[in-house]
């Protein structure tokens, strides 16, 4: 019984120890090896009993916590909402299901395409090379320039959005008094002059006829 209780706590430390270097791993892309320093002494007495594994994961997790603002957020969050962590077990067992060995095993024939194809992409993120942080730093250290060109740009846009509207204004002003008053002003002429001819043509046949 003590060999088996021996067994789960140890299994149990491993495990916590696993979950919290790829926590560390996942938050600065770096892990300790979780074997070395307080963890490497195996033959060393209590250095290496659970209460000292333990002491230990705390003492790197309070360390964690310093670091990231996030880890520290949500330990804080557990604390005050254990509630949310909570995982609630459904009412239907897993092993309820209806399917056939034959039918789950066409599923699963028919999901291997994309599981091969999601792992293929996930590879291949994780094969990304990391940009110099250099060219990032050269992008950031950009920006001032880009707002201030952003701005100037605007600027322009808004310029030659008048420049359009006060040429729209000019062109129809230039048709109705180009166009359309020269029409007018032929068309009064020659009613002017259809008048006169008109008053001429009565004029000479009165002379006639005297």
């Amino acid at each position: 019984m003590a060999d088996t209780l021996d067994k789960v706590a140890e299994e149990t430390i491993h495990s916590l120890e696993t979950r919290l270097r790829r926590i560390e791993f996942v938050l600065s892309g770096t892990s300790e090896d979780p074997i070395s320093e307080l963890f490497a002494l195996r033959n060393a007495g209590r250095e290496n009993s659970v209460q000292a594994r333990l002491a230990a994961l705390e003492h790197d997790l309070e360390k964690l916590c310093r670091e990231s603002s996030t880890v520290k957020e949500m330990i804080d969050l557990h604390k005050n909402y254990p509630e949310i962590f909570k995982t609630h077990h459904h009412a239907t067992s897993p092993s309820s299901s209806t399917l056939t060995p034959s039918e789950k095993l066409s599923t699963v024939l028919t999901a291997a395409p994309s599981i091969h194809a999601t792992s293929s992409q996930l590879t291949s993120i994780r094969d990304t090379p990391i940009p110099d942080p250099n060219v990032s730093a050269d992008l950031i250290a950009l920006m001032p320039r880009v707002n201030r060109a952003e701005v100037v740009q605007q600027t322009q846009a808004r310029e030659i959005a008048e420049l359009r509207r006060r040429s729209a204004a000019l062109l129809e002003r230039w048709y109705l008094l180009g166009i359309e008053g020269v029409n007018e002003c032929f068309a009064e002429w020659d009613e002017r002059t259809l008048e006169v001819d008109k008053l001429l043509s009565r004029k000479l046949r009165a002379a006639e006829e005297e």
